[in-house]
């Protein structure tokens, strides 16, 4: 049966739940490992958010505790679900209640003995609060911190009965039962306050380090950091020893999520097939696969739950393209190649939010250059930095150096700014090998993914038609330009109109028109070029060496002028000069660029609108000779 969602709950294996990712050795060895273990004994599962940590929870449960031969009683505890509207010494003498009572439930313990011992611990805490509550009149105290260490030296005689008392609980219900002891789970520790999860560690040290009992706990060590930066300050080399020690003073057996080591082959195929993604076919395809396996490895990861986010999203794209109903073939994922960079996209979009906006700015990621780079306030490289990028396969050329600037800015980028440029070149090789260009592939199925993206303070999008927009301009645009020029032969190139409509203005003179939202509007990018060399080393020395500086300079002057004085609605850049590296050789060219931003596509339509695109692409085209001219001079000698 078809559904339309993963869902994101810790598996479960007593209900029959696959293991995708092939955990099941591990699972396996701690059985064994604690089977055979002395006790008293804690273990903890270390993972960061979404990791598996509680489904891995989830199945020593069973091994151990659940099944009828199973040499363990379990306790489960949630600390999240303690710790929701409580202050801190509530959630942590809740959480230390709550384990005294369960443990006394398993062991059918008289409830008269059941309250004496949670008299003892509330009466404990009781005079702890009174000691603190006093103290705090001298100096300041961080709550649940002060309540613990008070209650560790002060209450000793009540965590002395305390522990007795359930050391005899525990080992009178194991002999009654035969069993080999006591099994607590200890979940969402990293969900709770980290000087509270700290403090619970603490408490659970002083009360529950008895014989026969064994603690899971779930964590992550970012957790403890951060929870024992009140007692040591921030985490440094200088007392790095000291965070530690703490963590292996509560924890005598830790055990990472082997995150890195799953098989998320499987769990896609499955995961893609199941939710109408792929049809069975395509999902039978093993380089398929192993290309979708790539780009996660290289974007979400191998987190379980960053995973099914992107398979949720991916659905969530195929549901609304369905419902559309739409017929044109423009607006369907129709391939294998375009399934496999929706799947990209969507994957950029989650793990790399900067890079999928830029994506959908400029599809055409490997014509980045400085000028974009100048748009996004990139800031520039020195010489040193150039030419140690142009030793390495992941940033010697233009794009990628743009690419490279990107991450700069971003701390969580920057450390994975490999892996982002080894997935786009992984992503240009697989739609250029398909003969295909990348900015009509990518211009043409990222909208698709645009209503799963989540970005913070972002304008709000226009939700247009990037292919129906072009071609509405191009029937108004044509006739007019025509009427204007009636000796050139004004033309469309290609048959299809997707994310660009690219024309010949004459037989040598070639436009491009492009859209994409910015700052809540649509913006029509306009632009034509004219190739100067190649081979060159500094582009202003070149025209020095040719005698061609001067001209070249009149012609940048004069575009400056004209433009700045024109009174319309059609911005204007300076031309620039871009490099692009083809076959390891530069090419330069002279790029001659403009936008024209306005609210809805409506707008584009209009006589004074048709009027003033006309109007300004004949002016480019003037200049764009003149810079023809200065090139054939170049190239002619």
């Amino acid at each position: 049966m078809i559904k339309s969602s993963i869902t994101d709950s810790p598996r479960n294996i007593s209900k029959g739940e696959k293991d995708n990712f092939g955990i099941e050795p591990f699972e396996n060895g701690l059985t064994k490992f604690i089977n055979n273990s002395n006790t008293p004994i804690t273990i903890a599962l270390q993972g960061e958010w979404g990791s598996g940590k509680t489904s891995l929870m989830n199945s020593l449960k069973r091994n151990l505790s659940d099944l009828e031969e199973s040499k363990y009683h379990s306790i489960w505890l949630n600390t999240w679900e303690y710790a929701l509207m409580k202050d801190a010494q509530s959630t942590l003498i809740d959480i230390i209640t709550g384990l005294i009572q369960e443990t006394s439930k398993i062991a059918k313990v008289d409830e008269t003995k059941i309250n004496k011992l949670l008299n003892t611990l509330w009466s404990g805490v009781k005079e702890t609060s009174k000691v603190v509550a006093k103290n705090a009149l001298n100096k300041g105290f961080d709550g649940a911190g002060e309540i613990v260490n008070t209650f560790s030296s002060n209450g000793k005689s009540s965590i002395g009965e305390i522990r007795n008392e359930l050391e005899v609980i525990i080992e009178n219900c194991i002999i009654k039962d035969n069993k080999q002891g006591f099994i607590f789970f200890i979940d969402d520790l990293d969900r709770i306050d980290p000087p509270v999860a700290v403090q619970l560690l603490e408490l659970l040290k002083n009360i529950f380090t008895l014989n026969n009992c064994v603690f899971i706990l779930a964590i992550d060590y970012d957790v403890v950091i951060k929870g024992l930066e009140p007692k040591f300050g921030k985490l440094s080399e200088s007392n790095e020893r000291e965070f530690r020690s703490f963590f292996d003073k509560i924890i005598q057996v830790p055990f990472s999520m082997p995150v890195s080591g799953y098989e998320t082959d499987k769990f896609l195929k499955e995961s893609l097939l199941s939710t109408n993604y792929l049809d069975v076919e395509s999902s039978n395809n093993i380089d398929l696969i192993s290309k979708f396996s790539e780009i996660s490895n290289l974007s979400v990861g191998k987190n379980p739950r960053a995973l099914k986010r992107l398979m949720n999203s991916l659905s969530l794209i195929s549901c609304i393209n369905s419902a559309k109903n739409q017929t044109d073939e423009n607006d369907q994922l129709n391939s294998e190649l375009e399934l496999l960079v929706n799947f990209a996209l969507v994957s950029i979009q989650i793990a790399y939010p900067p890079v999928y906006r830029l994506l959908s700015l400029y599809a055409g990621f490997d014509k980045w250059n400085e000028n974009i780079a100048l748009q996004m306030n990139l800031k520039p490289l020195d010489q040193q930095s150039i030419e140690k990028l142009n030793k390495t396969e992941e940033f010697d050329e233009e794009w990628e150096k743009v690419l490279f600037r990107l991450c700069e800015n971003d701390f969580y980028l920057k450390k994975r700014a490999l892996n982002i440029s080894r997935l786009l070149n992984s992503l240009k090789e697989t739609i250029t090998n398909s003969k295909e260009e990348i900015e009509d592939v990518i211009g043409a199925v990222i909208s698709l993914s645009s209503v799963t993206n989540l970005e913070a303070f972002d304008k709000p999008v226009v939700d247009y038609h990037r292919g129906c927009l072009l071609k509405e301009i191009r029937e108004r645009l044509f006739p007019v330009l025509k009427n204007k020029l009636p000796d050139q032969e004004i033309s469309q190139i290609g048959k299809k109109v997707v994310t660009n409509l690219n024309f010949h203005l004459s037989q040598d003179v070639q436009f491009k028109f492009t859209s994409f939202p910015k700052d809540g509007k649509i913006n029509l990018y306009m632009n034509t070029n004219v190739w100067y060399g190649n081979d060159i080393g500094d582009f202003r020395k070149d025209l020095k060496d040719h005698n061609l500086f001067s001209e070249f300079e009149t012609i940048v002057n004069e575009y400056d002028a004209h433009f700045k004085t024109e009174s319309s609605i059609i911005t204007h850049n300076l031309f620039d000069v871009g490099e692009w590296k083809y076959k390891k050789i530069n090419h330069f060219h002279v790029n001659f660029h403009s936008d024209l931003l306005l609210p809805k596509p409506e707008d584009f339509y209009t006589e004074d609108s048709i009027e003033k695109i006309s109007e300004h692409i004949i002016k480019l085209s003037e200049f764009r000779s003149r810079v023809q001219e200065i090139s054939n001079k170049r190239n002619s000698k």
